[in-house]
């Protein structure tokens, strides 16, 4: 089965949910500090920061990146995302 690129969005959101973070886009504009999208823990609770300009192909990678680095195995998905996961693993 062949996803949009917007469906696998969707699909590796509700991963990160399921592993417990919020999942939260914003802009990032110039600053003096370099922010990049990516997971980060505030406070203890975690979360996954989305520069909103991104797009969603780049999304989806950096999504599938992030989750290829966190402890997935034993969470419920379809194969194909598992797939993209572990695909974005070997090829960061």
């Amino acid at each position: 089965m062949k996803w949009s690129q917007t469906e696998l969005f969707e699909h590796l959101k509700a991963v990160v949910l399921e592993l417990g973070a919020t999942y939260k886009e914003h802009r990032f504009k110039t600053s003096p500090v370099s922010v990049k999208s990516g997971l980060c823990k505030v406070h203890g609770d975690l979360f996954f920061i989305m520069d909103s300009r991104k797009r969603i192909g780049e999304k989806n990678r950096i999504l599938g990146s992030a989750l290829g680095r966190m402890g997935i195995e034993t969470l419920e998905m379809p194969d194909p995302v598992r797939d993209f996961i572990q695909g974005c693993s070997l090829h960061p």
